[in-house]
């Protein structure tokens, strides 16, 4: 084995064979796991009754509240009327004849004025709720004033306030589905694991150099293999690293999600609930089954996952080569890792600005900083996760081939770079390195 290849070996066994390696690489996948099965399992839960008290002493309400006759959501929310005005919070608390009540909607005298209404609980209800409550009454108070000012009907006033549907669908594909929010989160959650696997294996490049450096086994090792082979088996050997824990993440995860969609969800198997067109068309109501069936959709069928995971692949190998060859050449400049803070920060500035793009352009997909970003190779293995999660590379995809080309040529000249700096810091003690001096280990030859 040639000594390239040794000292891949060395940094890979090490590292893979400590026990925090195994526990993290185990550990992370079940955590995911048990993430997604708790978002698939709170869209199915349902919910409690909720027993509404009215306190409506005016009349507005007449006794009635506002349903939408196709909304079927919330049955468990039952309305009852108070005809009475309820003195205090503390009559409704401690009242025997109001103990079935978990919610008491406060309508007196001043709500015209001060258009505001009190509600009190028993016990906080869940978001869901609160909209439910405050949409009905709402709706019932407009109705109601609405009418007693005008001479229109009911109906007529009710097919009025009808809300219009606003659905922003892609032209190119108009019976697409609208998951662009979605598949913007799942793609910022990669970018998020690219930055973390670049910064973290490129640290470790670092602290390794440093450690071997400070240690003097440097001197040992050097007399044996060129210091460019020695900076590259570093990188190499904890980038594999890397991409193992990666991979065994992946397949544990896939297991995991694969369990959960065939054996406990196994409703989501079924065709007929992943009827997408139709629940954004408006022709059917949300339901438990459709709340679940498009959180199945959008983890199994609107993100392209063989392109984002090719592609995790190629940036995070790109971006961990680039960052890792600057972090090993700061690692020979310096004798400690407390004198790399200063040199640290400029470095994992394009980085952190990569994140930043990458969290805006959650709600501007489309924007041309995020288009440059994702190829300006310092930015691009972040920002670029975003865009191939949103799908607007279609038409573009050009610029994905530009961007891997850049980042990997860029990889070439900063390695090129850092070898020069790191043959001659890695043998230099006792004195920090000036910008001036390490222009000089550039140009020795």
């Amino acid at each position: 084995m040639s000594n390239l290849g040794l000292i891949i070996n060395r940094e890979y066994s090490s590292r893979v064979k400590k026990k925090s390696f195994l526990l993290l690489t185990l550990l992370v996948p079940l955590l995911a796991v048990g993430f997604m099965f708790g978002a698939m399992w709170l869209t199915q839960e349902k919910d409690k009754k909720v027993n509404v008290l009215i306190a409506d002493p005016t009349g507005w309400c007449n006794a009635e509240i506002y349903q939408n006759p196709n909304d079927n959501t919330n049955k468990n929310i039952v309305f009852s009327f108070y005809e009475n005005n309820i003195d205090s919070v503390d009559v409704f608390m401690t009242g025997k004849q109001f103990q079935e009540y978990d919610i008491l909607v406060s309508l007196n005298e001043k709500v015209p004025s001060n258009r505001r209404v009190p509600v009190f609980y028993r016990e906080q209800p869940s978001l869901k709720t609160e909209h439910y409550i405050q949409n009905r009454v709402e709706a019932r108070l407009m109705e109601y004033f609405a009418l007693k000012k005008t001479s229109i009907s009911k109906e007529q006033y009710r097919e009025i306030k009808q809300p219009f549907d606003f659905k922003f669908l892609d032209g190119n594909d108009p019976t697409g589905s609208d998951y662009s929010n979605e598949q913007a989160g799942v793609g910022f959650s990669f970018a998020i694991l690219t930055y973390m696997f670049i910064f973290i294996y490129s640290m470790q490049v670092m602290r390794g150099v440093i450690e071997e450096k400070t240690n003097r086994v440097i001197e040992i090792l050097i007399s044996s293999v060129k210091p460019f082979q020695l900076m590259m088996g570093k990188i190499i050997g904890i980038g594999l690293v890397g991409l193992t824990q990666f991979v065994i993440w992946l397949v544990l995860s896939g297991i995991g999600m694969m369990v959960i969609r065939m054996f406990i969800f196994t409703d989501m198997n079924d065709p007929s609930n992943w009827n997408v067109d139709a629940m954004n068309s408006g022709s059917i109501e949300p339901n438990i089954a459709t709340q679940s069936s498009e959180l199945v959709y959008l983890f199994f069928e609107a993100i392209n996952w063989p392109l984002m995971l090719i592609s995790f692949v190629i940036y995070f190998i790109g971006g961990f080569l680039l960052y890792s060859a600057i972090f090993a050449a700061i690692g020979a400049m310096v004798d400690s890792e407390t004198d790399t803070q200063q040199l640290v920060l400029p470095v994992t500035a394009p980085l952190i600005l990569g994140y930043i793009v990458a969290a805006m352009m959650i709600s501007n997909p489309s924007s041309e900083i995020g288009t440059w970003f994702s190829m300006i190779p310092f930015t691009s293995p972040v920002v670029m996760m975003v865009r191939i999660a949103q799908g607007t590379l279609e038409g573009e995809f050009w610029q994905y081939i530009v961007s891997v080309v850049l980042l990997f040529g860029t990889f070439l000249a900063t390695t090129w770079l850092a070898a020069k700096i790191y043959r001659v810091g890695i043998l230099m003690y006792g004195k920090k390195a000036s910008w001036k001096e390490v222009m000089k280990w550039i140009r020795y030859k």
